[in-house]
């Protein structure tokens, strides 16, 4: 179960709210919600918005994914570009080390 699915369940759950309920106020069916907490889908941009107006608290999971697929695009431009970033005009080498995204963050949030 991904971070974000943990916390939408949690979330609900704190709430005293079946699936069915939170479906209801974010106007998606209870098995929408279910395959949320199941991690089977993602949210939309557009129900991502929704989960954190009803919910603030899951702010922090849905960053912690999004920083997570930072880190996988990284790790592909270094294979799509052999070895180099995609960044313009940068003098990177294969041999740069890559600082993951995630990690990036996390050192900056202590």
């Amino acid at each position: 179960m991904s971070a974000l699915a943990n916390a939408i369940r949690v979330a609900r759950e704190r709430r005293g709210l079946t699936q069915g309920e939170l479906g209801a106020v974010l106007k998606v069916t209870q098995g929408t919600v279910s395959f949320w907490e199941n991690s089977i889908e993602l949210p939309s941009l557009d129900h991502q918005v929704r989960l954190v107006e009803a919910m603030p608290e899951i702010l922090t999971a849905l960053a912690i994914q999004e920083l997570h697929l930072l880190d996988r695009i990284q790790a592909l431009e270094r294979v799509v570009f052999s070895g180099k970033c995609g960044c313009e005009g940068c003098n990177c080498s294969a041999e740069t080390p890559v600082t993951p995204v995630s990690a990036a963050a996390q050192h900056r949030a202590t």
